[in-house]
């Protein structure tokens, strides 16, 4: 059947501007184990680390919404911080000048002083006036609420000096801590760390202390127990994602950070890291893709496909000698009896029982989308489909008769039964009812496309320049962009209602699926 094309028209929609998003609307995940200042109070520990604010509620022993950049966190590094013993809130000394945080208001306040802030300090007697901050001018005073530090403030006593806790004589006060330094500093691959920030409470004597790559450890001094306080992202980007039952799986290869998987549940409750050991990782693999079948973690990498069991760490890594057409590995999809490969020089089968079987020919294979026992499959050379049985994929004639669709497809994706092909610049889907296709140029933009997402009524993208979503019914597009919306650029998306997963080079964001749809 002839296909059906259209140019895109006023008609569409296109809505680009940055939202006004609520903490629990959108949610930045990253690398927040390097803790650069601690506070604690009795509700709330404040870790200011490399790439946001992390806080830990007390009384519920759970993550808040942790604060980045994108909800105001300052750029410059913390030095130094104090709880605000008014309501939920820190103070920071940073290497430009102080900010003031309230978790219960998420709201910032800050200010420049010469040289940054190094040091504060609260008066015992009246700790709610304000804070003394200490620059390369010396000590000064900043009144609550006001914006100009006071040069001429006398320093309250030093018995009511309130003073941030130094790591020394946080170990000093606690033997245990002291004694089990090595113990509590050293990860499961045998590597070691260092304190780097204390904190201490004075409701119940706990010492909080902060280090350079385990994120936040808890210790007990009358007990004598330490916990480690995970939550982070193993690196500081994520390359792909693969959904579970109530989470997703987060892979980070690329860059300097460790390589490997990082377990976000749906309520980001907590995390859990998973970094296979040397020898058995990712190593200088890139991760394009990422699937959860079969109970593992499969990964399509530029070596070969890993798989990883996400309960011990184990890994298997398949290659050109257990049979893949290439190492080069594009794109994943569910099988009948295993997973759906596709390389750089064709489609494979990997069944359950770890056979490898080459499938057609040895075309490039861009994105696979797997539709109960249909397989479709994108190339460099345009749209075709793999049905149940058959020895390769053909072209179906609709398909055929678009030229569009002899393009590179570089992903795949479905709003119910319509399959939607995703091509540089360009949409087309299939009526399911008619077999008849429709091409859209896109008007968003978001740069070069690194991951498409299936969803109820359109599709999602993810590009270098932002995040799209397209409803297919009222041919519109929503668009978030970078940096407003997103910290970096999209490499990967999954949907999972009532979230919306992605993957930048700047960690996985959690959105609202309607905030963003509506």
């Amino acid at each position: 059947m002839a296909a059906l094309v259209l140019t895109l028209h006023p008609s569409i929609r296109l809505s680009a501007q940055t939202r006004l998003w609520r903490p629990d609307d959108r949610t930045v995940i990253t690398d927040f184990s390097v803790v650069d200042a601690l506070a604690a109070s009795p509700w709330m520990v404040y870790a200011a680390t490399r790439h946001g604010l992390v806080l830990y509620d007390r009384r519920s022993r759970s993550w808040r919404a942790p604060v980045t950049a994108l909800e105001g966190y300052p750029a410059s590094r913390v030095r130094v911080a104090l709880a605000d013993p008014v309501g939920t809130a820190v103070w920071l000394g940073t290497g430009e000048g102080w900010a003031h945080y309230d978790a219960d208001l998420r709201q910032w306040d800050r200010g420049a002083t010469p040289g940054g802030v190094s040091w504060m300090m609260l008066d015992a007697a009246d700790p709610g006036r304000g804070v003394f901050l200490r620059s390369a001018l010396g000590w000064s005073f900043l009144p609550r609420g006001g914006l100009v530090p006071l040069s001429n403030t006398p320093l309250p006593p030093l018995e009511r000096r309130v003073l941030p806790t130094d790591v020394r004589s946080a170990l000093n006060a606690a033997p245990m801590a002291e004694a089990q330094r090595a113990l509590i500093l050293t990860d499961p691959l045998l590597r070691s760390y260092q304190f780097t920030a204390a904190a201490r409470t004075a409701d119940d004597n706990s010492l909080f202390l902060g280090t350079d790559g385990l994120g936040l450890v808890r210790l007990d001094p009358t007990l004598a127990q330490w916990d480690l306080l995970s939550f982070t992202l193993l690196a500081a980007g994520a390359d792909a994602l693969a959904l579970g039952a109530d989470g997703v799986w987060a892979v980070s290869a690329t860059g300097a950070g460790r390589s490997g998987l990082t377990w976000l549940s749906s309520d980001l409750a907590a995390t859990r890291l998973l970094e296979p050991p040397p020898g058995n990782g990712l190593g200088a693999s890139r991760v394009r893709r990422a699937l959860l079948a079969g109970g593992a973690v499969w990964l399509a990498t530029d070596a070969g496909v890993m798989r990883v069991d996400p309960g011990t760490g184990r890994t298997r890594r398949f290659t050109l000698g257990d049979g893949l057409p290439s190492e080069d590995v594009r794109a994943l999809a569910p099988a009948p009896d295993g997973i759906w490969i596709g390389t750089a020089q064709g489609l494979a089968v990997i069944t359950a029982g770890d056979q490898v079987i080459r499938v057609g020919s040895a075309q490039t294979v861009l994105s696979l989308l797997a539709v109960r026992e249909t397989l479709w499959v994108g190339t460099a050379a345009g749209l075709g489909m793999l049905a149940p049985g058959a020895p390769e994929p053909v072209v179906p004639s609709a398909i055929a008769l678009e030229p569009v669709l002899r393009n590179p497809i570089v992903g795949l994706a479905r709003s119910g039964d319509t399959v939607v092909a995703v091509l540089d610049d360009q949409l087309a889907w299939g009526d399911p009812r008619t077999d008849r296709w429709t091409v859209e140029r896109l008007r968003a933009r978001l740069g070069r496309i690194g991951g498409a997402a299936s969803d109820a009524g359109g599709v999602w993208l993810g590009g270098s320049l932002g995040l799209g979503w397209y409803d297919i019914g009222r041919r519109r597009f929503q668009v978030l962009t970078i940096p407003g919306d997103l910290p970096a650029p999209v490499r990967d998306v999954a949907v999972a209602a009532p979230w919306v997963w992605v993957a930048t080079d700047s960690g996985v964001v959690r959105l609202r699926r309607e905030e963003v749809t509506r």
